[in-house]
This record gives C-alpha cells, sequence and structure tokens, in this order.
C-alpha cells in the first residue's frame, strides 16, 4: 500500500511567502544602501552598450556570447576619433578584464594603449576600485541569503554585467549548474543593452520580477532581476534570483516535503539568544 503524504498548502505558503519577502526586503533594503562615498560626478556620454554597431560583445546561434574582434577593433578606432568618456571607461574595463591586447595588431594596439592612457582615466581606475568594494558588499549579500536557502531549488547569482564574459562573481545554490567565472547570457546581454538605452544614456530602469523561463533541460523557472546602478558608470551588475518551481508541483510530494525542510532548516547558535518580539515605544 503506497501512503501519500498530506500537503498542507496554506502552512506552506507561510513559510515560503515570508522567506521570499525576506530575500526582496534583503536585497532592496541592505543591498542598495551602501557606505557613504566621495561624489563623483556622472561620466558623461552613453555606455558602451549602448552602442549597437560598436559593442564587441555578441551571442552566437546557440546563445553563446564572445567578443567580436572585428567590432572590438572598429570601437577602438571610433573612440579614437570620437572621444566618449563613459563608452572608454567601459571599454577599457572590459579589455583589460579580457587582456584584449593580445587579440590586437600592433596598429590597433597601440591606439587601445593610447586610450587606456588618457589622463582622465587614472581617475577612472581608482572608481575600479571603489566598484570592486562596492561588489564586495553584494557578495555577502548574495552568499549570506544564499547560504539561508541553502538545500533549496533557489539560485542566486551577482553579475558583473561590464564584463558579460567573465560575468558571474558569486553563486549560492546553482541549479542552473553555472559557477563563478561563467558568462552572462543572451537574454542577460540583451538587458544590459536595453537599461544602456536609459534617459540620458545613464541607463537607469527598474527590476523585472516573477517572469518565466526554462532551463536547457526543460525545468521551468521564476526568475527575478534587480539591477545594480553606480553614480559614475550607470549599470554595473545584476543580482538574480532563480526558484526552480518544477520542485513545487503537487504531483512530486517527496520534492516538496523536501524543499520545505530545507527551506525551515536552522543552524544551531548558542550564542544567539535573542528573542523577537513587536518593538514598543514609550508614550
Amino acid at each position: 500500500m503506497v501512503f501519500k503524504i498530506p500537503v498542507n498548502w496554506r502552512r506552506l505558503a507561510s513559510v515560503f511567502v515570508p522567506g521570499v519577502l525576506i530575500v526582496a526586503i534583503s536585497i532592496y533594503v541592505l543591498g542598495f544602501r551602501s557606505p557613504q562615498q566621495p561624489e563623483h560626478k556622472v561620466l558623461p556620454g552613453k555606455a558602451l552598450a549602448a552602442y549597437d554597431d560598436l559593442y564587441p560583445i555578441r551571442a552566437d546561434h546557440a546563445g553563446t556570447l564572445y567578443l567580436d574582434r572585428a567590432r572590438l577593433i572598429k570601437a577602438i578606432d571610433y573612440f579614437t576619433v570620437n572621444p566618449s568618456p563613459r563608452a572608454i571607461a567601459d571599454l577599457i574595463y572590459l579589455g583589460n578584464a579580457n587582456n584584449v591586447t593580445l587579440l590586437l595588431d600592433a596598429k590597433s594596439k597601440a591606439k587601445y594603449l593610447r586610450l587606456a592612457e588618457i589622463p582622465d582615466y587614472a581617475a577612472l581606475a581608482r572608481l575600479d576600485q571603489e566598484r570592486d568594494r562596492i561588489f564586495q558588499s553584494y557578495r555577502d549579500i548574495v552568499n549570506g541569503i544564499g547560504q539561508t536557502f541553502a538545500g533549496t531549488p533557489m539560485e542566486f547569482v551577482l553579475h558583473d554585467t561590464r564584463n558579460p564574459l567573465r560575468s558571474i562573481i558569486a553563486v549560492q545554490n546553482p541549479i542552473s549548474g553555472r559557477r563563478l567565472g561563467d558568462t552572462n547570457t543572451n537574454f542577460g546581454l540583451q538587458l544590459i543593452k536595453n537599461y544602456s538605452y536609459g534617459e540620458g544614456g545613464q541607463g537607469r530602469g527598474g527590476s523585472f520580477v516573477s517572469y518565466a523561463l526554462t532551463l536547457k533541460d526543460g525545468r521551468p523557472i521564476k526568475s527575478t532581476t534587480i539591477p545594480i546602478f553606480h553614480e559614475v558608470y550607470g549599470l554595473i551588475g545584476f543580482i538574480c534570483i532563480n526558484l526552480d518551481i518544477s520542485k513545487l508541483d503537487k504531483a512530486n510530494v517527496s520534492e516538496l516535503e523536501h524543499f520545505v525542510e530545507n527551506f525551515k532548516a536552522t543552524i544551531p547558535n548558542d550564542a544567539i539568544t535573542e528573542m523577537i518580539q513587536n518593538s514598543k515605544r514609550k508614550s
């Protein structure tokens, strides 16, 4: 005789929904509240991704991203004649992160190096270090939240959108099989371009929340993409949340029960004895 485990869907919702709210609130409140930083002027011009015929990152027919050498050389030639601080900063950042000088002939390499030696770029290099510090905060958030939901099919990914070829800089619970240093997706590349077309070329825009995706093996995914903006560079990253909703199918009771148990799991810590209660204010 086969016994079916009854599923209390109201109880499940009471566990799952607050947890998702914790994730969303943590990212919005903690993630977008960074320490006091020195004020910097927004770089003039458009982001490199806004130049459709110059942006050197492309996707092949299978959706795999690659660096288009011809477009890279075209971009170097164009910005040598038509300087755009924002686009040049993106180009140098992308180029240095992927050792593009190894792909260039002597003439193009000399032009690229001259762009990198523009006096203002020394200041941009210091801002790159600041950006790295900002990313460290986001790494801590993604890793902390991801580890909170360890054992569940809830993936948390931090992307560096200025380097789509080595995009993933933090990942927890990788249900999609992705690893640190992997590329962005074709869809992610299109989002980067869409944000770069924003008002004033600064690419400000809202999040994409709870949209449907499908993994290569056919599993349905519920996804949210939250953009990260910098006051100088504009878009610098994405935080992505991916939930494998095939694990929440009522027909698959064992997977569902496993999900709930892992979702509720806690780690004992004798140093923490606080009791949470409603805050009260003296009248």
